[in-house]
């Protein structure tokens, strides 16, 4: 693969070439119309995008929900691109920038058949699963060690 670059939306054409990307990945093939990929908090919301020969090919977003929680939502990779350790590393960014935050948590909406993947990164269940545009999804969390922590950990190696 050529290289990946994987940093903050930087300006507006990013950012309406990255709500395109996620719209062909997570709301198109429910047949839902441009636009229904974004809601009322993009505007204070932290957009990550992963850059391959200048093509947007996966997006997420962090938003605070309070001085300690933190939302990761809009996890959209394109197809061709999944199962390449993308998502992985897209995730692992907003949970570093979520620590830098000092956020103590932060919590997601899956899609169950993601769950082994966020399975993989800490993520545990919360509540019960339930619909959401059609698809079962269930609520899942992280809870997140202070930067200090990992410091005390990493010298006590």
């Amino acid at each position: 693969m050529p290289q990946l670059d994987i940093r903050p939306v930087r300006n507006k054409q990013e950012l309406a070439e990255m709500f395109y990307q996620r719209w062909l990945v997570l709301r198109s093939p429910l047949g839902m119309e441009q636009g229904s990929e974004r809601d009322s908090h993009e505007d204070t919301a932290l957009h990550i995008i992963a850059i391959c020969d200048r093509t947007i090919i996966a997006s997420a977003r962090l938003r605070e929900l309070s001085p300690e929680l933190g939302s990761i939502s809009y996890v959209a990779v394109l197809p061709e691109f999944q199962n390449q350790g993308i998502g992985t590393k897209l995730i692992q960014n907003l949970i570093t920038k979520a620590q830098e935050k000092n956020l103590k948590a932060v919590r997601l909406m899956s899609r169950i058949n993601a769950i082994k993947f966020y399975h993989k990164l800490g993520f545990t269940e919360q509540e019960n699963p339930f619909d959401f545009l059609g698809i079962p999804h269930i609520f899942m969390q992280l809870e997140i060690p202070s930067p200090t922590h990992l410091k005390q950990v990493r010298s006590e190696d």
